[in-house]
């Protein structure tokens, strides 16, 4: 039978979460999403109501999907990110294919509505063991751009109370009402050493960030504040998503972002939040701890994980090509 695609919405949350999770008990990438997860992305303005998501059908199950995610300024290109699945017993006969086309034309479409005559890139990432999948961005013509490397760290044993914070800093729990100003750390401390990075404005913040949705570890979500100056010198966004938990039996707690202030560099200030999470977490029964860090990332932050005990446990190739109209 043939497949039947149309435009996705959220109402066909329950159904991504099912796609993703077969897809990932072939993949064994532990990354399974819940419904409610693949909900609130459209809740986002990163997905274009429109042009967002898309997939395909077989006898009233989604057997193929793709998300577009769009960033919040073209400085100077928009460079998108892509996200897609395929049912693994219906892989190899042209449905992953055909979403990386509808991708690449959608991204073009989504950048010319919101940045005229910005040039567009889709860039998607693909964990080196699916050689399928990097094939596929290959023959769609797609390159190497990057290398990110998808950490974790084993909690067992930690002890809560190890880690101290630096003397000439406080440090203060995340909440709504400190949201602007964790807001603007994270656009001058993050923004500028993470290429394809864009503000995050008022409205994309409880989104990207997650602190507007179910995933979002208020607890584990804090920052150390200059005594001195006032000044919040760095932070670090967690994670848990319960969807993976439920499917491996772990409790992970995803670093969703950590920054610093250029001028607070060097001081241990990433060092002290991520022992201080680490330990939080273990204390609450947690098994490990994950983040994902660029290769090339100018901020030196790979040694900084290294050095607090995470170890690599997958690498991904970012693929890109440039999504045009017509």
């Amino acid at each position: 039978m043939d497949p039947v695609w149309r435009t996705l919405t959220r109402d066909d949350a329950p159904a991504l979460a099912e796609l993703n999770a077969a897809a990932d008990a072939v993949d064994q990438l532990d990354e399974a999403y819940g419904a409610e997860d693949f909900a609130e992305e459209f809740d986002s303005p990163a997905v274009d109501a429109q042009d967002g998501a898309y997939g395909a059908f077989i006898d009233g199950r989604l057997v193929a999907a793709g998300i577009v995610y769009a960033r919040t300024a073209a400085d100077p290109v928009h460079r998108m990110f892509f996200w897609g699945k395929v049912l693994p017993e219906l892989r190899r006969r042209g449905l992953g294919t055909a979403v990386v086309e509808w991708a690449l034309g959608a991204a073009a479409r989504i950048t010319e509505r919101r940045f005229p005559g910005a040039r567009c890139e889709l860039h998607a990432g693909v964990h080196d063991t699916l050689t399928g999948g990097v094939a596929l961005f290959k023959a769609c013509g797609f390159t190497a751009k990057r290398y990110e490397f998808l950490m974790e760290l084993d909690l067992a044993g930690r002890e809560s109370g190890k880690t101290q914070v630096p003397d000439g800093f406080t440090l203060i729990n995340y909440e709504d009402a400190l949201a602007e100003e964790f807001r603007d750390t994270h656009n001058i401390a993050f923004v500028p050493d993470h290429p394809g990075s864009t503000i995050q404005t008022v409205e994309s913040w409880p989104h990207v960030m997650g602190t507007g949705t179910a995933s979002f570890q208020g607890e584990l979500t804090f920052g150390l504040r200059d005594a001195e100056s006032g000044t919040l010198a760095g932070y670090i966004f967690c994670r848990c998503y319960e969807a993976n938990t439920a499917a491996t039996g772990r409790r992970d707690l995803y670093i969703n972002y950590i920054g610093t202030r250029r001028e607070h560099r060097g001081r241990g200030i990433a060092s002290t939040l991520i022992n201080l999470a680490a330990e939080g977490a273990a204390a609450r029964g947690f098994d490990s701890a994950s983040l994902g860090v660029y290769g090339d990332n100018p901020s030196g932050a790979l040694g900084v994980y290294q050095r607090a005990g995470f170890t690599v446990r997958h690498r991904m190739t970012i693929f890109m090509r440039e999504a045009s109209v017509g």
